[in-house]
């Protein structure tokens, strides 16, 4: 009697799996392929864009510079009511050419008619119509139809002789109404010549960035057009192909290995990420904030009225710097031990911040030493604000060990006049301090 043997040898399972590897192999070698492929395609794309986000970047630093210009009553009365070439020479013609880089500056007044054009020595010849009819008379134009966002400014490229420019142009605005002046305006432009066009490509990181007659690539080329869409030149770049990198290597790699790498790989990286996220946000804590108070320290407290200090003298708005410390704080801690000192200084945080406004810069500058910049607050209304908060503080003792502790404060006040330094108001405040402590402590004392 015969007997069927239905199982599978060992042979079979290898020349199975030997199979599977080679099918697995060919799929994966098709799928590096492939994907090799789509990384060079999406890197030229990536590329396209990046340069599309240089220049608006570009676009953006010079519009940024030309509004406040153009929102300038100082500007406009002598550009366009009362051409003054000297404060021109030294505030927006030779100075803005000069300390930002442009090829000239711009000023057009009623009919269309040339009020100030000031040009880079390396452009000499460039003339008011040849900007005009190479393309701003339609940007002008364009002007006139914007009706949102920047209020009348607009951006293109200018085709003068044989050389293209980056222009940007807005009409001029009343700096309190901030109402378009009709019918003048003030324009700005950059030459994409080699030196300025090698700047893009190392600020941007844009490898073989030049100005060319005409598109090589789709991919890796930009028609510029003017105002009425009109090609006027091209720019070109290099694109690096990633698979000339990866495909040497990724060939090389096992597919399970691979695809083990890669989850590992994922795994760890997001772990190393929340960590490291984690980390910073600890070190930006312990970098700006006091351990014990939880306010700005003393760096923090500085970097923040520096800033305040450059928008007060941009602005011209009053502010109020303050100094205080704790009345005989070392008694308190001789006394009753560093914890209730501690305490004190703790408790003194929480009753200025409940009384102080949100906008105030509050922070802790030394050991029983506070900080306050009182925005926008007239040296009156400083002292009321800075009385109350003395008076709160005297008011709210602490208690320790079975004791009641009354908490007094000097406090020096400084008023910000005229364009002074930081350091100097905050000598003065440093000043008025020790003035109050003189005159018998637990008082507001004003710098003379």
């Amino acid at each position: 009697m015969s007997e069927n043997k239905n199982f599978v040898t060992t042979e079979s399972v290898i020349a199975l799996i030997s199979g599977l590897y080679i099918a697995t192999g060919f799929a994966v070698v098709f799928s590096i392929l492939f994907l090799l492929t789509s990384l060079d395609q999406a890197a030229k794309l990536a590329r396209a864009k990046q340069v599309d986000i240089a220049l608006n970047l570009e676009t953006r630093y010079l519009k940024a510079i030309l509004l406040e210009y153009s929102g300038w009553d100082e500007a406009y009365e002598n550009l366009i009511v009362d051409l003054d070439e000297t404060w021109v020479e030294g505030n927006s013609g030779q100075y803005l050419i000069d300390q930002h880089g442009f090829d000239f500056t711009l000023a057009i007044k009623a009919n269309r008619q040339l009020a100030n054009l000031s040009i880079n020595d390396e452009v000499k010849g460039l003339e008011f119509e040849r900007l005009m009819s190479g393309g701003l008379e339609d940007l002008i134009e364009e002007s006139l139809q914007v009706q949102e966002g920047d209020e009348g400014s607009v951006a293109g490229y200018v085709l003068a002789g044989t050389d293209i420019y980056l222009v940007v142009l807005s009409p001029f605005k009343d700096e309190k109404t901030e109402e378009i002046r009709p019918d003048s305006y003030l324009s700005l432009g950059r030459r994409l010549d080699t030196e300025y066009i090698g700047k893009l490509e190392s600020s941007y990181e844009l490898p073989g960035l030049r100005l060319a007659n005409k598109t090589e690539d789709a991919m890796s080329s930009k028609v510029l057009l003017d105002a009425s869409n009109q090609a006027i030149g091209c720019l070109t770049w290099f694109v690096e192909k990633p698979s000339l990198l990866i495909a040497p290597k990724v060939i090389g790699i096992v597919t399970p290995f691979f695809c083990l790498a890669i989850f590992l790989t994922r795994y760890f990286l997001k772990l190393d990420y929340a960590d490291r996220i984690a980390f910073e946000e600890r070190l930006y804590k312990e970098a700006t904030c006091d351990p014990l108070t939880n306010i700005s320290n003393r760096r923090q407290f500085m970097a923040l009225c520096q800033q305040e200090m450059a928008v007060h003298s941009r602005n011209g708005r009053t502010l109020a710097v303050a100094l205080f410390d704790i009345d005989h704080f070392k008694a308190i801690n001789d006394t009753y031990g560093h914890a209730v000192g501690d305490k004190a200084l703790v408790h003194l945080v929480q009753i200025c911040s409940g009384e102080l406004r949100e906008s105030d810069i509050f922070g802790r500058i030394g050991g029983d030493e506070f900080a306050v910049i009182l925005r926008e607050t007239p040296i009156e209304e400083a002292v009321d604000v800075l009385n109350r908060v003395r008076r709160k503080i005297e008011a709210c003792p602490i208690g320790a060990n079975h004791n009641i502790i009354t908490i007094t404060v000097s406090i020096g006040v400084a008023p910000m006049n005229g364009y002074i330094t930081f350091d100097i108001i905050l000598e003065m405040a440093d000043v008025a301090l020790y003035r109050a402590k003189k005159n018998g402590r637990n008082q507001v004392f004003v710098s003379i």
